[in-house]
């Protein structure tokens, strides 16, 4: 019997065009985010040149971005106010290529074809910003190009600290943050809040191949930003409410969790010796190939927290994880905790166990970087 010809039906005539269709939108879009980005970086290098490099840049100073923004109005311009230009520069000093220079035989290809005789018209510029990382070449720069929208870079532009940025522009292509994510996310401080300042290895990792180290404790966080729940202050919810909200939550949940993981279930029950015992919340980790059991406490951490979920650990090695799964790691969420505590409560189990605290809001930036400051001096003095 021969095979049906795929042009028989009309549905999937329909179908066929249909998905054109949305590709061509979907291309159209990214063009077009890509030639405004292209644009944009454009005329803030011709800006940082000029500073550098204009015969007459004495005359205007500090005053450029006005003068700049006035002569544009003045001839019609929209567009090009003081506060866009300046955002322009700052990409430009940010990232003084982003793979947008001619190749060495003059040709460009895509969007930087409109530009292509400015591009090779712009002088030699003094690098305004610290030097790239090894692996951030002309290809990953034009990752950032293409794949992220202006708004992204902008955002990634106001990290100061190069070894920063470059986890956020990694965390930002993998994960497909949304400008609004990554904000949060900056705003929140989640380079300090991973386990990237415990372990060398992972930051030389990050510096010099541009990859994050698959381990628990660089995987996990503390502490965990949880303003998305809307909850009030803690005393007045209970743990099953803290846990209700996490599950209606549960996208902006495992979008602060990290985006590798996969939720399995609430309350997950297992039985021992005749009587149930209950796991909060149950997740499987993909990179770290490994159940991760969280236990949430709505009061401070306390040791027996850290046998409690030892003997969870215990139970979900035995009989829940595959052969070809990792063991599984633990998590206690909890209000508030000692970290002198934390570390006699957990370091002679032989199992993973993670103590991380929650907040209902965002924390201050001197808060969050007092709190942090203190764990670092308590694991100096452990060493």
């Amino acid at each position: 019997m021969s095979k049906p010809s795929p042009w028989s039906g009309f549905d999937h005539l329909v179908d066929a065009l249909a998905a054109v269709q949305v590709k061509a939108r979907e291309a159209a879009a990214r063009s077009v985010d890509e030639i405004l980005t292209v644009r944009n970086w454009l005329i803030g290098t011709w800006i940082v040149a000029y500073e550098q490099e204009g015969e007459d840049r004495a005359r205007y100073g500090d005053r450029l971005m006005d003068a700049l923004a006035r002569e544009f109005r003045d001839r019609g311009i929209a567009g090009l106010g003081r506060s866009n230009l300046r955002s322009y520069r700052q990409i430009a000093r940010t990232w003084p290529s982003l793979g947008i220079r001619q190749t060495a035989s003059g040709e460009s290809s895509g969007p930087l074809e409109l530009w292509q005789s400015m591009i090779g018209q712009l002088p030699p510029i003094v690098p305004s910003a610290a030097a790239p990382l090894p692996w951030q070449d002309g290809v990953w720069m034009s990752r950032l190009r293409s794949e992220l929208s202006f708004s992204h870079l902008l955002e990634l532009s106001r990290v100061s600290d190069p070894i920063a940025r470059a986890f956020y522009e990694v965390q930002t292509i993998s994960q497909r943050w949304s400008v609004r994510e990554l904000k949060r996310q900056r705003d929140s401080m989640l380079f300090e809040r991973v386990g990237l300042s415990h372990d060398g290895s992972a930051v030389l990792a990050l510096a010099n191949e541009g990859r994050l180290i698959d381990t628990p404790l660089i995987s996990f966080r503390d502490p965990y930003v949880l303003e998305f729940l809307g909850l009030p202050e803690r005393e007045a919810y209970t743990e099953a409410d803290l846990e209700a909200a996490l599950v209606d939550h549960l996208q902006q949940f495992l979008l602060e969790l990290g985006g590798d993981f996969a939720f399995l279930g609430r309350q997950h029950r297992i039985t021992i010796a005749g009587r149930h015992h209950f796991i909060d919340l149950l997740f499987f980790h993909r990179r770290l190939r490994c159940l991760v059991a969280i236990d949430l406490k709505l009061g401070p951490f306390s040791h027996g927290d850290a046998g409690q979920m030892n003997f969870y650990l215990n139970y979900l090695r035995e009989n829940r994880s595959f052969d070809d799964e990792n063991h599984p790691v633990g998590i206690v969420l909890c209000a508030d905790k000692n970290a002198e505590e934390v570390h006699y409560a957990t370091g002679g189990l032989e199992k993973q166990v993670f103590v991380s605290r929650y907040l209902t809001k965002l924390p201050t930036e001197a808060q969050l970087r007092a709190w942090l400051a203190e764990e670092r001096e308590l694991l100096e003095r452990k060493r």
